[in-house]
């Protein structure tokens, strides 16, 4: 199950936005040291800078850009990420681009 699930806008291409309210922190591993590791569904890794804005404010940047090229994110597509739960040593999330929504 997916941790956060975003339709992707005009302004997500250059960086993620989330603004949603969360009851904790949703990616606690990145909100202390600023950066996560996610692993994409080709096998390709990416470090995201991650930045806690407010409450219900969060970015994603980095390598967000590169990601959104390589896989050729398009306005209205959906991004999902969701928590390792084992299936690699490599990254601490998983996210995947869901198609034309």
């Amino acid at each position: 199950m997916a941790i956060l699930e975003k339709t992707v806008d005009g302004d997500d291409i250059n960086q993620l936005t989330i603004t949603k309210k969360f009851d904790a922190e949703p990616f606690p591993s990145a909100a202390g040291g600023g950066k996560m590791t996610v692993k994409d569904e080709q096998g390709s890794l990416w470090t995201f800078k991650y930045k806690v804005k407010s409450r219900n404010k969060r970015v994603l940047s980095g390598h967000w850009v590169h990601f959104v090229r390589n896989n050729c994110v398009r306005v209205g597509d959906r991004v999902a990420i969701s928590n390792n739960d084992g299936w690699s040593s490599e990254a601490e999330y998983k996210i995947e681009v869901i198609r034309g929504f």
